[in-house]
């Protein structure tokens, strides 16, 4: 399955907007932007793999050198940044020396500056003290003036500084660091023609008044479309488009701030100055299905001398001192928006050129929407679906952000319930299961009630031989532990590194067991996973012989952190013991849930997926175990519970 995010059928999957086309009013003038060749993952089939690199992020290790060395370099056209090792740690913005490159996150890939403002920081700001223009004392920057006008700027590491608060916040900052590196605490300077950069997390150093740096920062950049990222605590700005940038698509991406921030939440800004004439006719811009989210205070966004669409796009920042915000010479077609309650200040415009509310528009604090100005705004391109307003705060926010799908990474909701008797005699059961969770995984089963090797005296028929179960002492195969094996190959060309092992296991009946739990490997080594009694509670105290106490899970939820990788045909073996054997009154266990996660590793690319596989779901077992396509008449087990078919 390609890159797709939950958004019913509006999320296209692929470009579209200002960046499809060159012209801000002749549709007949497109653009074919295409990025490095490709915008999914995983990658077509036929794709030149030559022209892939893959970027891991290393713990500790500043990554700029890294990626900015993938941009550079003219025979990669797509970029992989694999977050499976933990945050990409990023000194100073990464320039795009070329562009027609194509950057895609996977494994929740965390572009992050390293460094950040701290709470020492914001105390410092607190208490630096100055004079307002009235010669009055003013403790705190967050009270002091923004107005350059005031002329109570000065001079810090040999430059001037016109407005207050950015002076004193700079010069208490640089008493403290010695230095202003801190200024380009952001990631990515983007300045080239056909970018695409989608399903990242950009992280910032927190908010705060230096003249500083946006996560991302479009100067003079062409036909790019940043999709489905997510932006949080920018220094500056969350996402900028200034000098002379043009034709940019923003959809499905999520601006917001957290308690890093201290002042200055202003997250998007188009067009850097009103006096900046050049920019007339440039700076045409797509923001869709986007998310504006708590902790953004302006610039959502402010724009000047571009023609900005605003499609379905998501407010909902109760602190917000503006919103939508048109300036000078600009063009706004605002349609499909969804203003949520709280959200006061959520409009205003100044010099204009034309702006058009559409009637599918919402805002919760007003009956009706702002006056029109000028005359109608219309986009160039015709490739988009208007979403009712209505829908959009759960459209955008269960799609918007960095949370892009890949593979068939199956999502665990209600697995299937697995009961058998022990020693029915009905051994070998297997099962297909469902969730083949993605490329690299191949043939899965479960085999139930089968007896492993004891005492060299019985082997299953899977061939998991050279394994003695933790039995009673007794040599009697009667009481020898029964087992579920959950099977699982992995293909040839990948290697599986299991992370985590999670199921439920239950006794009925009024004995105590035990179960032990590992993952077999195809070279007959084993991982243990975990061992305990299981037992039954009844109001969280434990009973040996009330028969009446209602049965509770014993859970097993495991990181496997020191497993290794897996090759050919493995296994998570379960077994059961120290259940006495009663041939007229079989013991019955329960296993639920069972879930093996990891990530499968192509060896030939250096990519990595997540894969999340698990029993069958929706499917019948007879309290023997076996598996039934069409129940008949009596007790079966479907779905965790007990069912009745008469």
């Amino acid at each position: 399955m390609a890159l797709s995010a939950v958004a019913d059928d509006y999320d296209q999957n692929k470009p579209f907007g200002f960046c499809t086309v060159s012209s801000r009013t002749d549709a007949t003038v497109t653009y074919d932007i295409t990025g490095g060749g490709v915008w999914t993952y995983p990658l077509p089939d036929g794709f030149d793999a030559s022209t892939v690199k893959v970027i891991t992020s290393t713990p500790g290790k500043d990554m700029k050198g890294d990626i900015q060395n993938a941009i550079k370099n003219g025979n990669t056209k797509v970029i992989i940044l694999d977050g499976s090792a933990g945050d990409f740690m990023i000194s100073k913005p990464i320039g795009f020396e070329r562009g027609d490159k194509t950057i895609l996150g996977i494994n929740n890939a965390r572009l992050c500056t390293q460094w950040y403002l701290t709470d020492e920081d914001k105390t410092l700001l607190d208490n630096a003290t100055a004079k307002d223009k009235n010669g009055n004392d003013v403790v705190g920057v967050k009270n002091m003036s923004t107005n350059s006008g005031d002329n109570l700027g000065g001079t810090v590491n040999g430059q001037s500084i016109s407005e207050q608060a950015e002076y004193m916040t700079r010069k208490t900052l640089f008493a403290k660091y010695g230095n202003e590196d801190y200024r380009n605490a952001g990631i990515f300077s983007l300045n080239k023609e056909n970018v695409i950069i989608r399903n990242i997390t950009f992280v910032g150093p927190g908010a705060v008044d230096v003249g500083g740096t946006d996560l991302i920062s479009a100067t003079g950049a062409k036909h790019c479309w940043i999709d489905h990222c997510t932006f949080i605590d920018g220094e500056d700005g969350n996402f900028d488009i200034t000098e002379a940038s043009d034709f940019i698509t923003v959809s499905w991406c999520v601006f917001k701030y957290t308690d890093r921030s201290y002042v200055h939440q202003n997250t998007n800004l188009v067009g850097s100055s009103d006096s900046k004439t050049s920019d007339q006719g440039l700076l045409n811009t797509t923001f869709a299905y986007n998310w504006w989210a708590p902790g953004c205070k302006q610039r959502m966004p402010m724009a000047r001398y571009g023609k900005i669409h605003m499609l379905n796009n998501y407010f909902s920042s109760t602190i917000a001192g503006n919103c939508i915000n048109p300036r000078k010479n600009s063009e706004f077609l605002i349609d499909g928006n969804n203003i949520a309650p709280g959200v006061a200040h959520y409009y205003s415009q100044s010099s204009a050129t034309a702006v058009t509310w559409t009637a599918n528009n919402f805002i919760a604090a007003s009956s009706e929407l702002p006056s029109n100005v000028g005359s109608a705004v219309t986009v160039p391109y015709s490739n988009y679906t208007v979403a009712p307003c209505s829908d959009v705060p759960t459209l955008v926010q269960a799609g918007a952000g960095a949370k892009l799908k890949y593979g068939d990474d199956t999502e665990v909701t209600t697995n299937g319930f697995i009961q058998w008797a022990f020693n029915t005699g009905v051994e070998g059961q297997t099962s297909t299961l469902n969730g083949l969770a993605a490329e690299g995984i191949g043939e899965t089963s479960v085999t139930l009630g089968s007896h492993l090797t004891y005492a060299g005296k019985k082997t299953s028929d899977i061939a998991m031989t050279g394994f003695t179960i933790n039995d009673t002492s007794s040599d009697d195969e009667a009481n020898a532990g029964n087992a579920v094996c959950f099977n699982f190959t992995v293909k040839d060309g990948y290697t599986f590194n299991p992370t985590n092992v999670m199921f439920y296991a239950t006794r009925f009946g009024t004995d105590n067991g035990k179960f032990s739990s590992y993952l077999s490997y195809a070279d007959k080594t084993q991982y243990d996973v975990c061992g305990e009694t299981l037992a039954y509670r009844d109001n969280g105290k434990t009973s040996s012989s009330d028969a009446t106490a209602t049965p509770k899970h014993s859970e097993v939820n495991v990181a496997t952190d020191d497993a290794k990788a897996m090759t050919g045909k493995n296994a998570l073996v379960i077994h059961l013991y120290n259940i006495p054997y009663n041939e007229a009154n079989p013991k019955s266990v329960g296993l639920a849930n069972i879930v093996i996660s990891g990530y499968v590793k192509n060896l030939t690319t250096g990519i990595t997926t997540p894969v999340r596989f698990s029993a069958p779901a929706n499917v019948y077992y007879n309290l023997s175990g076996q598996r039934v396509d069409k129940p008949t008449r009596g007790i079966y087990i479907v779905g965790g519970r007990k069912v009745v078919i008469r």
